[in-house]
């Protein structure tokens, strides 16, 4: 058995205790999940105004016949986050159970308690949502079996993205077949340079600010850049040919996401690749939206290789709403 207990807005915030258990689950839940790649939450993680927290525990039940908490033990943490720039009422929601008591249906056990009713005055649950997106990364089956058995609340897959990796040539160029008139690509001078730069990470949709840690490279004008890539050296995600930095995001100005060749697409992602190798780094990971063709066309030929597949799955269940387009 479970229960569950939300945490709105303006609300009381976490008990100290609850807290301390609520930061110790999820920390636990990062080491398991860092080589599968699952998503990794934090209490610390930058959020908009307006989210929801939802903490999910389980109950003792001698019936079972398991190994089960003697006293309630919180088993998941759900989060939903209003998206900013949204219209409709939709929100991001993250959402992870503690490792050792997966795959126990805590997670059906909390739909069919909670359900996914969106269309109430003060939407879902009290939170004012009329839709939400969520993540299944690496394309987690469990996922896919949820959408299938609550399928009448309208669970649709609207966007798919690629994890890729990519061999760094340690001691030589990263692309050596590259023509030698390609754009140029150098490190963000400064932080007029750096707010620049946002100004195309903001106009592509991402959420939230770049990130200040990671090294940002540009191309073009400091003024108006044409493009940039920021690049994490230190994200220390393990993979099977070692531990691989990250290509954050590679954005231009002008993007034409029909066309399969784009020169200055290329040149960023070479760079971020050399500044990996040296870092002294073997591999890069980058994430690439399965749809963008002239980025999947230009890492495919510098030999990045598909890891894992994410999947975002959305719930509009509101007759008056169409459905999103399947990608």
């Amino acid at each position: 058995m479970i229960d569950f207990e939300w945490y709105r807005p303006g609300g009381p915030g976490f008990e100290p205790d609850v807290e301390a258990e609520l930061r110790e689950m999820l920390a636990e839940a990062s080491e398991t999940d860092a080589e599968a790649g699952f998503p990794r939450l934090s209490l610390d993680d930058p959020v908009e105004p307006g989210t929801s927290h939802l903490l999910v525990w389980l109950l003792p039940d001698e019936r079972s016949g398991r190994n089960v908490p003697l006293v309630p033990s919180l088993a998941g943490f759900l989060r939903v986050e209003p998206l900013r720039d949204e219209d409709s009422g939709t929100a991001e929601v993250s959402y992870l159970v503690r490792p050792d008591y997966r795959s126990r249906g805590i997670t059906t056990l909390l739909i069919e308690k909670i359900g996914l009713e969106l269309g109430t005055p003060d939407g879902w649950q009290g939170t004012g949502v009329s839709g939400l997106r969520v993540w299944a990364r690496a394309n987690h089956p469990a996922a896919l079996r949820m959408s299938l058995r609550f399928r009448r609340y309208g669970i649709r897959t609207v966007l798919r993205e690629w994890q890729m990796l990519a061999p760094v040539r340690i001691g030589r160029d990263v692309d050596p077949g590259a023509e030698p008139g390609r754009p140029a690509v150098r490190q963000a001078a400064g932080g007029a340079e750096r707010d620049a730069a946002a100004a195309l990470w903001t106009a592509s949709g991402r959420r939230h600010a770049p990130p200040a840690d990671t090294v940002l490279l540009v191309s073009g004008s400091a003024e108006r850049p044409d493009g940039a890539v920021w690049v994490d050296p230190e994200s220390g995600e393990p993979t099977e040919y070692g531990t691989a930095g990250r290509l954050v995001a590679v954005v231009t100005r002008d993007q034409d996401r029909d066309r399969e060749e784009d020169p200055l697409v290329r040149s960023l992602l070479v760079a971020g690749l050399e500044y990996l190798r040296d870092a002294g780094l073997r591999v890069g990971a980058t994430t690439i939206d399965s749809e963008d063709r002239p980025l999947v066309h230009e890492a495919r030929t510098l030999g990045f290789v598909h890891d894992q597949t994410d999947v975002q799955y959305t719930v509009h269940n509101r007759t008056t709403e169409p459905l999103p387009a399947v990608r």
